[in-house]
């Protein structure tokens, strides 16, 4: 059963963990009494514009953004109205007292669909929003989408350029009964650098986005190399008011890929949504995931006070085995990535 705690968080009585090949095996009373329900922080209601939009005005859309602090996997944990995730490493002690988020500066990224050659004035432009949220001291970019990212910020910050194409990638994602690549789903996916930040902002052509450190040197148009295979995932997802495992729980295919333009893994999932981690030296040649914790986080709409109407969402984390790094999960298929 779900344990109901405040501020709409829930912690699933996980009792299954997903092993290479997406076979189950129970977790044991010691694993199951470490789980602890992440502590929600605080949350902001930001104003985001669609792209191509130059103003604020009275009709411009707002997305809810929820802050947690999960301590069993020492992260901070953000996930917008809408589902989608971003995660980081807590500081170690107390956040800040200033829980307000800034604005900071604004993009309009276009990203071309699979096939997609040239961009045209048909291309398709996000909206992406730049904001410091002051407690955590992280930059929080949020896509018009719903779509969250966070990152460090840099000590040269500043808020008066432009972002610049870096490179582009057209990966393909097996969905779970998919063995090859023949048929799978391939994703338009543009990158560019923010000249503010230094940081490199990976979006695909759902608006989902995600952040990267940057190479010391962009990569020669005209040699961009295409993503490498490194392995691919089936990880089952429970919804928020889905206490066990079932043959009827949500699967979802994930890729991994070495990303040879910006020396980054790549995980993309077969709903278009992506997270970035370090191209660090493998830590076992093991495959497969290991199933870590579960949750269950409610996310506000914008203007709303209270979680009595707040969605919440089911998450799932697992340690992939293959980097150690852990892998956060929605429902929605939106997933963040904990670089070990």
């Amino acid at each position: 059963m779900r344990t109901r705690i405040a501020a709409g968080v829930a912690v699933l009585s996980a009792v299954m963990v997903v092993l290479a090949g997406g076979s189950l095996s129970p977790v044991s009373a010691q694993d199951k009494a470490k789980i602890v329900p992440p502590v929600h922080l605080y949350g902001h209601d930001l104003r985001v514009r669609t792209g191509g939009d130059p103003n604020f005005g009275p009709n411009t859309p707002r997305i809810g953004v929820e802050f947690f602090r999960d301590e069993a996997t020492r992260a901070i944990i953000a996930i917008s109205d809408s589902g989608s995730l971003a995660v980081t490493k807590a500081p170690i002690g107390a956040l800040g007292m200033d829980k307000t988020c800034k604005w900071l500066t604004a993009h309009d990224l276009s990203c071309r669909k699979a096939g997609e050659a040239e961009f045209t004035q048909k291309t398709k432009k996000f909206g992406v929003e730049l904001f410091q949220d002051r407690a955590s001291n992280s930059l929080l970019y949020v896509s018009e989408t719903g779509s969250v990212a966070l990152a460090p910020v840099p000590g040269g910050l500043v808020t008066d350029k432009g972002p610049k194409w870096h490179h582009a990638l057209e990966p393909k994602v097996r969905a779970p009964e998919q063995e090859k690549f023949d048929t799978a789903k391939k994703f338009g996916l543009e990158v560019f650098k923010d000249e503010n930040t230094g940081v490199l902002i990976y979006v695909t052509e759902i608006g989902a986005i995600t952040p990267s450190a940057a190479p010391g040197a962009a990569p020669d148009p005209k040699k961009i190399q295409p993503p490498k295979a490194a392995h691919g995932l089936v990880l089952r997802v429970r919804g928020a008011n889905e206490p066990e495992f079932t043959s009827k729980t949500k699967q979802l295919g994930l890729e991994v890929f070495e990303d040879p333009n910006a020396n980054v893994l790549l995980y993309v999932t077969e709903s278009g949504f992506i997270a970035t981690a370090p191209n660090a030296a493998r830590v076992a040649d093991a495959k497969g995931v290991t199933w870590r914790s579960a949750m269950a986080l409610g996310a506000r709409k914008a203007g709303e006070s209270g979680f009595d109407k707040a969605r919440r969402f089911g998450i799932e984390v697992f340690e992939d085995n293959r980097t150690g790094n852990l892998i956060f999960v929605s429902e929605t298929g939106s997933i963040a990535v904990l670089p070990k």
